[in-house]
């Protein structure tokens, strides 16, 4: 992978110049997200810089694992700092931020924007956003290997946990050589593979289970060829799940043969959020999910909108 030299040289200045950084992930965070936060959080204290990570939303249990990721801040509470990173977000409200503080995406900031998302609007005064890149980690791993800046083995393990998830253990179609060349040096630097796939892949909870035995029922194809299912706030609340324990799921409704593409629409109090994923060649899913106001990959992408989950049965006579 490679980035481009002169935006590297404005970064590198800008992170030999700051002191206090903070670190913004997205809402509802994943493994990408939280893995480049985090890795940036190690590499940068590793500098001796003053890091701060900060998600609006609480880190899923499922990513305990992960080194130091009790340092996450919840919400942001002035933006007093030097220098900031933005990661994993492919516009400026995923961060929650943009409205308490609009002037981090005016140019005005000193803000880096490292991102893979093809509907990134290069908000950062400073942007690192490679579309082809499977995992934001990947890109924060070039970045950290162009700039000779610290790759610990924390940094390294954190930068592996959102590759791994990002390509569903190196299973997705995003899976390319780029992302299994940075995953060895990942590992040569003395990521902990064995705790991320043990925990992300090997560790299931019984509310998990009652969960996706929902989704499993709830599955059918229509006559085009999508497979769907739903998940309502009744079954959140009968199963005991919460909803990050919805992660992969999508994946799994997705491996329906013949499937043009699948979507589960998940029911969240007001909100009716949906993923969609695609194993086909000629199905754009963020194309899809544009149509709602949501955006993604080519492969796999999302969407919410307003309101809630409604059963509709037809009947018809038949001879």
């Amino acid at each position: 992978m490679q980035l481009d030299p002169a935006e590297l040289q404005k970064i590198g200045s800008a992170i030999q110049k700051a002191q206090n950084i903070l670190i913004i992930t997205h809402k509802s965070p994943d493994g990408d997200t939280m893995g480049s936060g985090l890795g940036l959080y190690h590499s940068l204290k590793a500098l001796g810089k003053n890091p701060v990570v900060s998600c609006i939303d609480p880190t899923p249990p499922d990513f305990a694992f992960m080194p130091e990721i009790e340092t996450f801040q919840r919400g942001v509470e002035h933006i007093n700092y030097d220098l900031f990173f933005i990661v994993d977000c492919g516009a400026t409200h995923l961060t929650g931020q943009h409205e308490a503080f609009p002037e981090l995406f005016d140019g005005s900031r000193e803000v880096i924007n490292i991102d893979h998302h093809p509907t990134n609007t290069r908000y950062g005064k400073y942007n690192l956003v490679v579309t082809n890149a499977a995992a934001a980690t990947m890109i924060v791993y070039q970045m950290l290997a162009d700039l000779e800046l610290p790759i610990t083995r924390d940094v390294a393990t954190c930068l592996l946990t959102g590759l791994y998830t990002d390509t569903g253990s190196f299973m997705h179609s995003n899976t390319d050589v780029d992302a299994m060349l940075i995953g060895s040096k990942l590992l040569a630097k003395g990521a902990n593979l064995r705790s991320i796939s043990k925990e992300i892949f090997n560790t299931t909870k019984i509310s998990t289970m009652r969960l996706w035995g929902r989704v499993l029922k709830n599955t059918y194809q229509t006559d085009e060829g999508v497979t769907m299912s739903v998940v309502t706030q009744k079954d959140f609340q009968e199963t005991g799940a919460d909803y990050s324990e919805m992660s992969g799921a999508v994946d799994y409704v997705n491996s329906v043969p013949n499937s043009l593409y699948s979507v589960i629409l998940t029911e969240r109090k007001d909100i009716v959020k949906g993923s969609l994923r695609t194993l086909n060649e000629d199905v754009d899913v963020s194309a899809i999910a544009s149509q709602y106001g949501g955006g993604g990959h080519v492969k796999a992408a999302g969407f919410a909108v307003k309101g809630r989950l409604e059963k509709e049965v037809k009947w018809k006579v038949v001879e």
